[in-house]
């Protein structure tokens, strides 16, 4: 782990692809667990905000790639491909429960016959 830290610590694409890791993995996560939905707006917002905080750290520790990181984060095509991204792994869930549901009732349908039987 160190040495892939210390390969990438100091590469802008690390630092965006870490922050859009952890951002789609927590929106996941919270929508899951707390039964929230997120409009395009609300992702906006949070990937704006995220963005803001890192150009924040970046400037406090007088760290340019951070400060980089943060500006391509707030950018609006890095809020509109989080939010495709996002949409994309919420309507994958929604397949999977779509699938899972009918596989259940087609146990429950099977195991009725055998019953009967």
């Amino acid at each position: 782990m160190r040495k892939l830290w210390n390969a990438n610590k100091n590469k802008v694409n690390f630092w965006i692809s870490l922050v859009t890791f952890v951002l789609i993995l927590g929106l996941t996560y919270i929508k899951f667990k707390f039964g929230l939905s997120f409009t395009t707006a609300d992702l906006t917002l949070i990937t704006s905000t995220l963005g803001s905080f890192i150009i924040f750290i970046g400037n406090v520790l007088n760290n340019k790639i951070l400060v980089e990181a943060g500006r391509n984060i707030d950018s609006v095509e890095f809020g509109e491909k989080i939010t495709e991204t996002t949409q994309a792994v919420f309507g994958v869930q929604a397949e999977l429960s779509k699938l899972k549901k009918t596989l259940d009732q087609k146990n429950i349908q099977r195991t009725t016959i055998d019953k009967k039987k």
